[in-house]
């Protein structure tokens, strides 16, 4: 019985110790965050891990950032930490969004789908008025990659989703992207967030062109996910 307790707190504490000093160990490919695990998406869209103090988030507000998305569930405070640090720093409330983005155990799918909803126009919008916007889980591996897969896919870039996977999920440390990751966490990521990636990327690309509304999420059918096509070899960063 206490190594299970032992087991699961340790998964659980693997998607949530950014403010306690843990760090992606994916090098970013934009260094000017200072921010471990950091890509540009697009130009004006950049993703990471969670900013891990003030000197940071400064960082990213010089570097013009406007908007930030937070997509993880609050569990240890972070958020509330994260939201009122860059409140002190001028960024007002309407210009953040936290959603509580779970990375296991996903049980209400269509629930699921209106947060991705809501974070992909977010996302969108910001691009459209020419406005710098972050986003992040915790570690900007798993929640984060499936976020910007999606984006990838809802903006219309010229990649296939095959090369998307690879390229802006498995790179950037989805799932076992990142070698370090234990092997139940990799798990739980192909069971929960695998499966709503590929729904979603289906509901994408069945709109073309269409803006995303949480009516589409209506009698969403998650797929059996072929994982022959849908798993990450270690992380070509690395």
């Amino acid at each position: 019985m206490k190594a299970s307790i032992l087991s699961l707190v340790l998964l659980a504490s693997t998607h949530s110790q950014a403010f306690a000093g843990s760090a992606s160990i994916i090098p970013s490919t934009f260094t000017e965050t200072g921010i471990p695990n950091s890509h540009l998406v697009s130009e004006n869209v950049i993703r990471g891990m969670a900013p891990r103090n003030k000197k940071e988030m400064q960082k990213l507000l010089d570097l013009g950032v406007e908007k930030f998305l937070m997509i993880k569930i609050d569990t240890n405070g972070d958020i509330a930490r994260e939201i009122e640090t860059l409140q002190s720093l001028g960024v007002a409330e309407s210009d953040m969004m936290h959603l509580d983005f779970p990375w296991k155990d996903i049980t209400d799918y269509g629930a699921f789908c209106e947060m991705t909803v809501d974070a992909l126009n977010m996302l969108k919008n910001a691009e459209a008025k020419n406005q710098k916007i972050y986003f992040h889980c915790t570690l900007g591996e798993d929640r984060t990659g499936y976020l910007a897969g999606l984006y990838k896919i809802y903006r219309g870039d010229n990649e296939s989703r095959k090369e998307i996977f690879e390229n802006e999920m498995c790179d950037k440390g989805y799932e076992a992207g990142n070698p370090t990751k234990i092997y139940s966490v990799v798990k739980k990521v192909r069971d929960g967030l695998t499966p709503a990636f590929a729904e979603m990327a289906d509901l994408i690309e069945k709109n073309p062109g269409k803006k995303l509304s949480k009516s589409m999420c209506k009698g969403l059918v998650i797929p059996k996910v072929n994982f022959k096509e849908y798993s990450c070899k270690k992380s070509k960063l690395l």
